[in-house]
């Protein structure tokens, strides 16, 4: 069962949670706006399901709501982003306005972001770096010794779900987005099956023993996921829980004193530093029209873009509402009751 909800009340709600669990109003916003825009593009697993696992965190004290990012390091273009361990959708946002002036600047830019929890959705930074005509890059570990992911040919967890994203520039102020885990499915996606008591995916799961298993509630019973594209996947995923983790400030790999968190790289490259001759823009939407040009092959009733499903999502979500499972709704109705918020 689902109960459906519009962007703006979903949105005023959630903030006003943050708010009442010791949020600063602006910070508190911007997470709300992130969670349910996420919901919007039909990423359910990264939208207001994690309402709750937030505030366990503040709860805990592995998130400091109170917290701003500062740069720790400057480089030329390069910089190094400090969370606080604060929200990490603030951070995230910080460090991607950070690389698109530094890349404006330089034609080319890196910034990595450290002691951050949970950022979001990846792609949410990478398509802000490409709003303002830049190419945008982001890779994210998961982190090291809390994963998810096992190794190909293995059935123990070490890898996060580690996405990676990378978002450019179209004509008329577009983006063309691609934004995927290195896992076969993300953790958050099992997550929002158990909520719903479906099945996971096929292929995407072995349970402690290292059999394949679509049962989502075996998820905190030693299941783990398994790498997208067998070996491959998992050489991404080893790179991605590498190069990013280790540029962010976390060290060593093998440190007892692991934080929860998502280390972040975020690359801005400005097209007219490297060829001021074409239109990058334009010819990004030849590209897009050959694809879309291509004959389906059986089965398929057309070739999509990525980055097109979640735009059909957001123009139906955006009229018709957000479908939260009843065990989401339920979650957010509980919180609102313990922190005196309206509902």
């Amino acid at each position: 069962m689902t109960h459906t909800i519009h962007a703006e009340p979903l949105t005023s709600l959630c903030r006003d949670i943050f708010a009442a669990a010791g949020t600063p109003d602006d910070i508190a916003a911007i997470v709300a706006e992130s969670l349910v825009m996420t919901n919007l593009f039909g990423h359910d697993s990264h939208g207001v399901l994690r309402v709750k696992q937030y505030i366990t965190m503040i709860r805990s004290g592995m998130i400091q709501p109170r917290q701003r990012p500062q740069v720790g390091k400057r480089f030329g273009a390069t910089a190094m982003v400090s969370g606080g361990y604060g929200f990490g959708q603030v951070g995230a946002r910080f460090a991607a306005d950070l690389a698109r002036k530094l890349g404006g600047e330089y034609g080319i830019a890196a910034v990595s972001l450290g002691q951050t929890t949970h950022i979001g959705r990846l792609g949410e930074y990478t398509a802000q770096i490409a709003a303002e005509g830049l190419i945008g890059i982001g890779f994210t570990s998961g982190t090291m010794y809390r994963g998810w992911v096992t190794p190909y040919g293995g059935r123990e967890r070490v890898f996060g779900t580690n996405p990676m994203s990378f978002a450019v520039p179209c004509l008329a102020g577009e983006t063309l987005l691609l934004d995927f885990a290195t896992a076969g499915v993300a953790h958050g996606k099992i997550v929002l099956a158990r909520a719903k008591e479906k099945p996971a995916p096929s292929g995407m799961m072995l349970d402690r023993h290292g059999n394949p298993t679509t049962d989502a509630q075996l998820l905190d019973k030693g299941a783990v996921l398994l790498p997208m594209g067998l070996h491959k996947g998992s050489g991404l995923a080893m790179m991605m829980e590498l190069i990013p983790t280790l540029l962010a400030g976390h060290r060593p790999i093998i440190a007892p004193d692991f934080h929860f968190g998502n280390p972040t790289l975020l690359l801005a490259l400005s097209p007219e530093a490297f060829d001021d001759s074409t239109d990058f823009a334009a010819q990004v939407d030849a590209l897009k029209s050959r694809v879309k040009a291509v004959r389906p092959a059986a089965g398929f009733e057309e070739v999509l873009l990525p980055g097109e499903p979640e735009a059909r999502a957001y123009a139906r979500r955006v009229c018709a509402g957000i479908p939260l499972p009843d065990a989401v709704w339920a979650d957010l109705r509980e919180l609102a009751k313990e922190l005196g918020v309206n509902l």
